[in-house]
């Protein structure tokens, strides 16, 4: 190898670790279930808004889920919904669960705001989004699976209609 050639593979390298050290890496979580076991679906046809910055619950979109004594069993929840996010910013929606002990869990991947389920562009009308979101194992007792929504960034209001919230208790 030419000491050209060993100096510009030399430099490639360092840059490449360079660059490696300075991009942000994603955070990859796996789960793995055996099969479903129960689902439940929830749909409703009237349309409801909130211009809530906070999140708020989505009426109606609720189910509860038992888990049986001396399992532990994974939640897979999806909502789609027609929707309709004016003003700037962007409109968020996250499943949540609530604990039998009366605890929160936001089902992952945990983003919190960030999630944009629609955005707050005046080109926009209405259109079809989802969400499917997971939970961690859950040990035994009655969970509560809840959407919510909210508006972010100077987004004015969400509006969602016609829409379904499916949940999955899939065994380890």
């Amino acid at each position: 190898m030419s000491r050209l050639a060993k100096i510009l593979t030399a430099t490639a390298a360092a840059a490449a670790v360079v660059l490696t050290g300075t991009v942000a890496h994603a955070v990859i979580t796996a789960r793995v279930g055996t099969f479903t076991e129960q689902q439940q679906f929830v749909h409703q046809t009237d349309a409801w808004s909130t211009s809530a910055a906070a999140f708020v619950n989505v009426p109606g979109a609720t189910t509860t889920v038992v888990v049986p004594a001396g399992t532990r069993r994974m939640l897979d929840a999806r909502y789609t919904a027609e929707s309709f996010c004016s003003g700037g910013g962007w409109c968020s929606v996250r499943i949540i669960v609530i604990t039998p002990s009366g605890g929160v869990i936001e089902l992952s991947p945990v983003v919190g705001t960030d999630f944009a389920f629609d955005s707050g562009s005046t080109a926009d009308n209405w259109e079809s989004h989802a969400i499917e979101r997971t939970s961690p194992f859950l040990a035994a007792g009655t969970y509560r699976v809840q959407v919510q929504a909210g508006v972010v960034a100077g987004a004015t209001s969400v509006r969602l209609d016609d829409w379904t919230l499916a949940v999955e208790r899939i065994r380890p």
